[in-house]
């Protein structure tokens, strides 16, 4: 599952967004929850306080998320990353169970008062997770780093990256700069080469999804909405993925706003059609 883009500030139409999106997870009962950045408005911790706090009635344990735009004290910039160390024998070794964190030196987001890290690398049962940090933009080596993790993993594992700057232009939504990552192309490329199978982002607080092809290849881009932003013209809501193999996804929006769900990628009747045929 993802969430995104709460801007959270404390409100009544706030907090029963909150109440809504609780009644929802509950019935969904994800695996895993992904948040991919912007839980509070301003990068207050006072902001924070209540996110985390939603967050953790479904259990920390299945929580991993990236911080967004907003997560940073008046638009400061993101964590000093301390220098290279042996962090990468950690993050290339194949299935490690547990991955050593550098902890950065300094930050300006109370988002690390709650979360280990601004970056995820996780290994499950069914898939291979990278999130990173994308404030103001992901740099070379972090993205190194994180395809590195991934071409690591079991090639039996599903492979998903996580950002929360977009990567692609949604319809309907002029952009800004700083909506796109300014390298996205080159992103999106070395991840298809990586054999990536779904790619989640966000900040654009719109619902759209793409499949990108490749050399026979199929990776799935995917741009969750927000899950409080009722402004003119937006969705609210959240987004379930149901992967039963690597090439069997189906990911779905989940509306906060009484709309049915609908259903975004389904490789899953494409393969049985396949099957038929």
């Amino acid at each position: 599952m993802q969430l995104s883009d709460f801007h959270y500030a404390p409100s009544p139409e706030a907090d029963l967004g909150l109440d809504l999106a609780r009644q929802l997870v509950d019935e969904l009962a994800p695996d895993l929850i992904i948040v991919s950045g912007d839980l509070s408005r301003d990068g207050l911790l006072e902001q924070f306080v209540p996110v985390v706090e939603f967050l953790a009635s479904f259990g920390m344990e299945r929580v991993r998320a990236i911080p967004g735009n907003r997560d940073y004290l008046a638009g400061g910039p993101g964590p000093t990353r301390p220098a290279d160390s042996d962090l990468n024998y950690f993050l290339e070794a194949p299935d490690m169970p547990g991955l050593e964190r550098a902890v950065p030196e300094k930050h300006a987001t109370p988002f690390l008062e709650f979360f280990d890290d601004v970056d995820v690398f996780e290994r499950t049962k069914g898939l291979a997770l990278v999130g990173l940090d994308s404030e103001p933009v992901i740099a070379d080596e972090a993205l190194r780093r994180g395809v590195a993790f991934l071409e690591a993993s079991s090639p039996k594992l599903a492979r998903v990256f996580c950002t929360h700057r977009s990567l692609l232009p949604v319809p309907r939504k002029k952009l800004k700069e700083g909506d796109i990552l300014p390298n996205a192309g080159d992103i999106l490329d070395t991840l298809m080469l990586a054999g990536v199978d779904l790619v989640l982002c966000a900040h654009l607080h719109r619902v759209h999804a793409w499949e990108l092809c490749h050399e026979g290849r199929t990776m799935a881009v995917v741009n969750a909405p927000s899950l409080l932003d009722r402004s003119p013209g937006k969705e609210v809501g959240l987004l379930s993925f149901d992967i039963e193999r690597r090439d069997q996804l189906r990911a779905t929006f989940h509306s906060l706003a009484g709309q049915p769900p609908r259903t975004l990628v389904d490789t899953t009747e494409r393969r049985k059609g396949r099957k038929r045929g």
